[in-house]
């Protein structure tokens, strides 16, 4: 084709766009807004991912963390491995605190005396670092500081296990290792009072906790390290004697945060890869009307010669510039967004660098995505163009006599159902292919809807499971074990309605080659304050013998009920237990005995009290009454856990609540983009219709009816299909820290198929609008011509 006849056929593209500008419009929008979630959530995953890098990489945070042992040894075994680039040792334990009056378990954390081979490093953000020449000098995590609203000067107090020592905050730092405050992987969410880490020099860090020595060691892995250099040293350590080797992707607090990292990875290909579909749905729709309507025009050009791959290329243009507008838009906007959300996270979490990249790659993947899906929608219509003689299309609109199927003979015979709803039948029926497009959309729209719908409400269901049903108290205690009288005063102090003693033990579980770090609760046999909810959704009792364990570890330790592991206090030596069974909690992946069968477990335990309160107290002032009690060594707010858990996951409400609005904006866009086209389509047949006397009233009733009885006829299966997609999302969380099971109600299925009914009646609305200004006189002349 000359260059002269492309400028006008390209000019031809801009007018007849301009005559479609809303259904064109609708289409950009849903491409701008695949490509934009696109950018926006793939760059912003970089973005956070990279962010945490460079701190890790910044302060040294340890690859691989070593329990048990000699350390001393244990770090001179790998010192020299391969890929190694740093090892140190360090005294770290849990004792208990009093800050600001609260009581609580804290961390002490030793730092290595020489800055060049220190591994897991502090960041520095308000006062000075400890005089290692000052036993009592101590450095306070942030997230404690800001807790307590403590800060350089400020005084805390700490048990050795003998005697209580008074300290002085020198200074305020953040670590690698509590970028989200976990004490352990059982403790993901907890008390925000009921945690702190306190670092001090590691000459003086075994003075203020009690223990002989170092009992950790740390290994920093070269950026260059390979995966064999990685699981050869973490060999080695376990063949010098440590007891358990726990590396960087399991750590708590990076478990944690890489839980959201992976929602954004999610995101990134699921949520853009529904809203670019529905725009290639839009695209074909559209374009097959258009190619419908020139016909003859087509006819005309093949008839003198024109190449059939001109005339594919034409009409693939047009999706090309809707979706490259879309998508080019969606690129700039995906930028701005990738700043927003990146900036706004690493503020919530207090991440020390953030890194905000806007990858080129990433734009240029965007825009050929939006372009691409424009090209596929087109295509199909495009190539129909061509595949029909001449001659055929030459004469009229190139429409064909099409046989009454048994659907349209038979509603010949309803005589008593209304015309408008035997008309809407018919054209149903009558062009499959449109009717398919708009169930379509509508299934998209729901798959979207009830995904993000779903992560709402099993989170909240996993809330209720846990401090409903299986965390049944409203705070816990750990006690002095040389303390007997605790007890008494409990159940003496008015507002406590139960009291139950039980212990905690961390430990390691391990079978075979493989070990896993919990903690072994002892219960009463009888206990009212724990529900053991099995994977089968029941409930059962502790048992006589053996443990409970979380159902996670079959996957961890490739066990089954009835088999025996090792279990290792951390003070004491290993034991075998059997498996009497497993229980499938929210939170958590913890062992569960009997109290006797606990304590023959680990004989130096912590002593705690589990209890629930009347209806009516204050807990401040039930925190401060019992804190006060002489033995009393730490207390933890229960309620205060579902608070956290609202902190952890406030930008995943935002995100979900923005799915759900979009999920909408996705549902109005595809069916209003079919409503106009099928009104379109069927301008002829209408006017004829208006000409022959039928009240506009009449024809808006039956084209609405119509719409509406596809999208009806679709939320079965887009229900059925949002479910599953919710259940996918869900199971990609679901690990030993978290379990999540899917929880859909009637009352979002119902609200979510009445929000896409509501958006398909909503975009009839033009339709009508059309409808009522539609000149009869033209059509009917350009149907004579």
């Amino acid at each position: 084709m000359p260059v002269t006849s492309r400028r006008v056929m390209h000019r031809k593209v801009l007018r007849d766009l301009r005559r479609r500008l809303p259904q064109a419009a609708a289409i950009a929008l849903t491409t701008l807004l695949g490509v934009l979630l696109f950018v926006a959530s793939y760059d912003s995953f970089r973005n956070l991912s990279v962010s945490y890098q460079q701190t890790y990489e910044r302060l040294h945070f340890a690859d691989l963390t070593a329990d048990g042992g000699d350390p001393a040894s244990i770090a001179q075994a790998v010192r020299d491995a391969d890929g190694v680039a740093r090892v140190s040792v360090r005294t770290q334990a849990d004792v208990p605190m009093t800050i600001a009056g609260t009581k609580l378990v804290g961390r002490v954390s030793g730092l290595a005396p020489d800055e060049r081979q220190r591994v897991d490093d502090i960041d520095l953000v308000s006062g000075s670092m400890p005089d290692h020449t000052q036993p009592r000098e101590v450095v306070l995590e942030k997230h404690a500081a800001d807790t307590f609203g403590l800060g350089a000067g400020s005084a805390v107090r700490v048990f050795d296990g003998e005697s209580w020592h008074e300290l002085r905050v020198t200074g305020v730092a953040r670590s690698p290792e509590y970028l989200w405050p976990a004490r352990d992987r059982q403790d993901v969410l907890s008390d925000p009072h009921s945690f702190a880490v306190l670092f001090v020099p590691q000459d003086n860090a075994a003075a203020l906790t009690g223990s002989p020595g170092p009992n950790e060691t740390l290994v920093e892995m070269s950026g260059q390290a390979t995966t064999d250099e990685r699981d050869q040293v973490a060999g080695l350590l376990r063949s010098a004697g440590a007891l358990h080797v726990q590396p960087r992707a399991d750590q708590a607090s990076n478990a944690a945060l890489h839980e959201d990292l992976a929602g954004f990875s999610e995101m990134s290909v699921a949520f853009p890869a529904l809203f670019l579909t529905a725009a290639a749905i839009a695209e074909y729709v559209l374009l097959t009307r258009l190619v419908r309507a020139e016909r003859p025009v087509i006819g005309t050009l093949l008839a003198m010669g024109a190449r059939r791959g001109a005339i594919v290329r034409h009409y693939t243009w047009y999706g090309v510039v809707i979706a490259g507008v879309g998508s080019l838009a969606g690129v700039l906007l995906g930028a701005l967004g990738t700043s927003a959300v990146t900036i706004a996270y690493t503020s919530a979490l207090h991440i020390p660098d953030t890194v905000v990249d806007h990858r080129v790659l990433t734009a240029v993947v965007g825009f050929a995505l939006g372009v691409g899906i424009g090209l596929l929608g087109a295509l199909a219509p495009a190539i129909t163009a061509v595949t029909t003689a001449p001659a055929e299309a030459m004469r009229g609109d190139g429409s064909r006599t099409v046989r009454a199927g048994a659907v349209a003979r038979l509603s010949t015979r309803w005589t008593a159902v209304p015309v408008t709803v035997r008309m809407a039948v018919r054209s149903l029926v009558r062009s499959p292919r449109r009717t398919a497009a708009t169930m379509t959309g509508t299934v998209l729209a729901l798959v979207l809807m009830l995904a993000s719908a779903g992560m709402i409400t099993s989170m909240v269901h996993l809330l209720d499971v846990q401090f409903g049903e299986v965390d049944r108290t409203d705070a816990t205690l750990q006690v002095d074990p040389g303390a007997t009288d605790v007890g008494e005063r409990l159940r003496a102090t008015p507002g406590v309605a139960a009291v139950e003693p039980g212990m905690l033990a961390p430990a390691v579980v391990a079978a075979g080659d493989k070990s896993y770090d919990t903690v072994l609760a002892g219960m009463e046999p009888d206990t009212t304050m724990h529900g053991f909810r099995t994977p089968g959704g029941a409930y059962r009792d502790l048992p006589s013998e053996g443990i409970l364990a979380g159902d996670a570890l079959v996957g961890e330790l490739g066990i089954e009920a009835g088999d025996t592991v090792t279990v290792t206090p951390a003070s004491g030596s290993p034991t075998q237990v059997r498996v009497a069974g497993f229980v499938h909690e929210p939170l958590g992946t913890y062992l569960y005995a009997t109290d006797e069968t606990a304590g023959s477990i680990a004989p130096l335990h912590a002593v705690s009290y589990a209890l629930r309160f009347s209806d009516t107290v204050s807990e401040d002032r039930m925190r401060a009454t019992i804190s006060s009690i002489p033995g009393v060594l730490s207390y933890t707010d229960t309620r205060a856990l579902l608070r956290q858990a609202d902190q952890y996951l406030a930008l995943f409400w935002v995100f979900v609540g923005v799915m759900l609005g979009l999920g909408a904006v996705l549902a109005f866009t595809v069916i209003y983009v079919t409503m106009t086209v099928n009104f379109a389509e069927r301008s002829t047949e209408l006017a004829t219709l208006r000409a022959a006397g039928v009240p506009i009233r009449r024809l808006t009733t039956a084209l609405a009816a119509e719409n509406l009885a596809a999208t009806v006829l679709a939320l079965p299966v887009g229900l059925a299909a949002g479910a599953v997609a919710a259940w996918a999302f869900l199971r990609s969380f679901s690990n030993d820290m978290f379990s999540l099971d899917l929880s859909l109600g009637w009352v979002p299925l119902t609200l979510a198929a009445v929000s896409v009914v509501a958006a398909a009646a909503l975009s009839q609305l033009p339709a009508a609008r059309l409808l009522r200004r539609i000149d009869i006189a033209r059509i009917v002349r350009e149907r004579a011509q």
